[in-house]
């Protein structure tokens, strides 16, 4: 299991370097394309246990989040034009399930985690697109995203090994102690610094004491909103494209839950 985590990071990380220092926004935004279908298409069989990943809703989705996040590259303020695209897919949505109403009594159901998977993954990724499209160092500000949430999950992991003893929330992650998460916001607190300090100079020391340590306790619970989904579902990991580490959702989740407060920050700070 560790061989493949180093072999997978190993793999990663270059590719990351690629994307997101070389490649230019046009190539990141392909990435985060990419992403959002990936991600999408492992959500899904999380909230249905019936559900096709090449039916009619999700490829609504998957095209849904391609123009989300295409929208979000080329427009400043692309919240209402987001949203616009989320409220479309009710009727839309509605229209793909039609056959199914006489067959299928959790048809609203299906309705709603889909539009809800929208606003989870898509939406969110757009303000991981706004932050890569920053005037000022908008490469940095992903780089400082990325390094803060590593930080907290290898401060968490290595908090809760040498020193967990109080379960934090057992019925949805057993693993996981209240000894963690302090390391993990402990983690959080100092790579958040140390990025602030080389490449984000325009984010102020008091904006660091807030967002850095917040980053750090939101971004465990984007980690147990997921195992709450996959403990529902009885599924243990979202995928297998990632050797070693499970699906990308497992990989994305609590970034998803740390990139709308960075994006609020950056915002604040513009």
């Amino acid at each position: 299991m560790h061989v493949k985590r180093i072999l997978s990071a190993v793999v990663a990380i270059p590719l990351l370097w690629l994307f997101i220092l070389k490649g230019g926004a046009l190539l990141f935004t392909l990435l985060i394309m990419a992403v959002a279908v990936i991600a999408l298409s492992e959500y899904y069989p999380l909230v249905d246990e019936t559900a096709d990943r090449f039916g009619a809703l999700p490829l609504l989705g998957y095209g849904s989040s391609l123009v989300m996040v295409a929208l979000a590259y080329a427009m400043d303020n692309p919240w209402g034009a987001l949203l616009g695209v989320v409220f479309l897919n009710i009727p839309l949505g509605g229209f793909f399930l039609l056959s199914r109403f006489e067959t299928d009594t959790k048809v609203i159901k299906h309705l709603l985690t889909h539009v809800f998977g929208l606003l989870y993954i898509p939406m969110v990724l757009a303000t991981v697109m706004r932050l890569r499209m920053a005037p000022e160092h908008g490469v940095m500000w992903i780089f400082t995203l990325l390094v803060t949430v590593a930080a907290c999950d290898t401060g968490a992991f290595y908090a809760g090994t040498f020193l967990g003893k109080r379960k934090l929330c057992p019925a949805v992650s057993p693993g996981k102690t209240v000894e963690g998460f302090m390391g993990g916001m402990a983690g959080a607190l100092v790579a958040g610094f140390v990025m602030k300090a080389l490449f984000v100079p325009e984010l102020g020391w008091f904006a660091c004491l807030l967002l850095f340590p917040l980053a750090g306790a939101i971004g465990p619970l984007g980690d147990l909103f997921e195992s709450s989904l996959k403990r529902s579902s009885g599924i243990k990991d979202s995928g297998q494209l990632i050797p070693g580490h499970g699906g990308l959702l497992d990989r994305i989740d609590a970034l998803l839950f740390a990139a709308p407060l960075f994006y609020f920050f950056m915002v604040l700070g513009a």
